[in-house]
């Protein structure tokens, strides 16, 4: 986990985790560590049957963050649960730790901060409410209400609500700037119509994978008289089929491990990285039997795509990588459109989509002019 300030939802979840252990090994200090323990005198009998549990669950917990997406329905439910979790541990410690009197009082900050990132001002002052409950119960199981301890019962009432409040508007606040800066950063990177990765963010991976040393390939494709397209059903029509492209792009870039982006009005590129599990052939074929299954409108339209592609180890640069592999796209528009160029370093392949499949001829570097 990165250290910043500015947490997303999941890495906020494995930080709360992160301190449930923290808070864990405390406690254990405040029970087993001699010097400690035998100073506090705590009630321990049912102590290790918390301790238990909360290993468990807390472990259960930074398995499931660990491998869950913050969308994960799953990832969700552990996060609920973790804010129902903490109030019944910390009301069993409350009891075991001197009740009223407990030096854990301050730990249902947290809970009220971690609720308020969830459900905002509501979970803010549901979180306080219960809060107040659950330590109204312990003074009233412990039956012993002196001066001192009402005062301290009280007090602490008054600072759960001052700090949850002026806690819960911080990070309320927080919240709003990390939202914020989220959409801003999700405007320059993306293209708003399709749904990909924009120019901008073409370039700069482009400028990343420069300085690492690791082969990729490159595919840059456009689509076949997009003109006339426009021209014959209009722009809506237009805009239509490009953010369906996007869509499958999209996906198949996904089950690639790779990236797409919108190059620029009906263009597109991929970057995928070069090993033994990426096939160029293989993705150009999968990728022209999906565009040529796909109906692009209601009226079901249909398109074609030229492309070219090249691999960055057999270029001294990226501009000239780029140069060329736009060279090859710009071939294959000239020689009839709806194929492919790759160039696989040893030759060149030509993809063909044609009514009957699709289709690759092998021919030497000297042959393409």
């Amino acid at each position: 986990m990165k250290f910043s300030l500015y947490m997303d939802d999941s890495e906020m979840e494995k930080f709360f985790s992160y301190i449930r252990w923290v808070v864990a090994a405390v406690v254990c200090l405040m029970f087993y560590f001699p010097p400690i323990s035998e100073r506090l005198q705590f009630e321990q009998r049912t102590f290790p049957l918390l301790l238990g549990i909360s290993i468990a669950y807390i472990s259960t917990v930074q398995i499931a963050l660990a491998r869950l997406s913050k969308r994960d329905r799953q990832f969700i439910f552990l996060t609920r649960c973790g804010i129902l979790f903490d109030f019944i541990a910390i009301l069993w410690l409350l009891v075991l730790t001197g009740d009223v009197l407990s030096p854990l009082f301050p730990l249902f900050y947290l809970i009220i901060m971690h609720a308020t990132i969830y459900w905002r001002t509501k979970g803010a002052i549901l979180t306080s409410l219960g809060a107040t409950i659950c330590y109204l119960v312990v003074l009233l199981v412990s039956q012993i209400w002196t001066f001192e301890i009402l005062f301290i019962f009280f007090i602490n009432l008054f600072f759960l609500w001052i700090v949850g409040i002026v806690g819960s508007m911080i990070v309320l606040r927080e919240r709003l700037h990390l939202r914020e800066k989220e959409v801003f950063k999700e405007l320059m990177i993306t293209d708003y119509l399709t749904g990909l990765l924009n120019h901008r963010s073409f370039q700069e991976q482009l400028r990343l994978l420069a300085s690492n040393p690791k082969p990729f390939v490159l595919i840059l494709g456009d689509i076949d008289y997009f003109k006339v397209v426009n021209d014959t059903y209009g722009h809506i029509t237009g805009d239509l089929l490009l953010k369906e492209i996007g869509s499958v792009f999209c996906k198949l870039a996904d089950e690639y491990r790779g990236m797409v982006f919108r190059y620029g009005g009906e263009e597109f590129a991929f970057l995928l990285s070069e090993s033994e599990h990426i096939n160029l052939e293989a993705f150009l074929t999968d990728l022209y039997t999906r565009l040529s299954e796909k109906n692009f409108t209601e009226n079901c339209l249909k398109i074609t795509m030229s492309f070219g592609g090249a691999t960055s180890s057999e270029f001294e640069s990226i501009d000239k990588l780029v140069n060329h592999v736009d060279k090859l796209l710009y071939k294959a528009k000239a020689s009839g459109r709806n194929r492919a160029f790759i160039n696989t370093g040893s030759g060149f392949s030509i993809i063909n989509q044609q009514n009957l499949g699709v289709t690759v001829k092998e021919l030497p570097i000297n042959n393409l002019t």
